[in-house]
């Protein structure tokens, strides 16, 4: 199932970005290389609630990378545990 959300927090010390989904919160990956990416970019990926290594696509700057997906499904209460913060 193909998921999307945008970039909302960006956490660069640990390479950890937050996406906020349409459907159920925030969406957490890990940066495993240096992928041009920015808050408010749209991020699509195939893998719907797919963990560990994934490929995403930054709609935004039409780009993609491997990213490693942490978590899915996050509240927002929970973005700064999730980000490493």
């Amino acid at each position: 199932m193909r998921r999307s959300g945008t970039v909302a927090v960006i956490n660069s010390d640990r390479a950890m970005v937050a996406m906020a989904t349409e459907d159920d919160g925030f969406t957490i990956i890990e940066l495993l290389s240096d992928w041009d990416i920015e808050v408010g970019d749209s991020i699509a990926w195939s893998n719907g609630h797919g963990l560990g290594d994934e490929i995403y696509e930054n709609l935004t700057k039409g780009s993609r990378a491997t990213v490693y997906v942490q978590n899915h499904a996050v509240n927002e209460s929970s973005l700064r545990e999730q980000l490493l913060f």
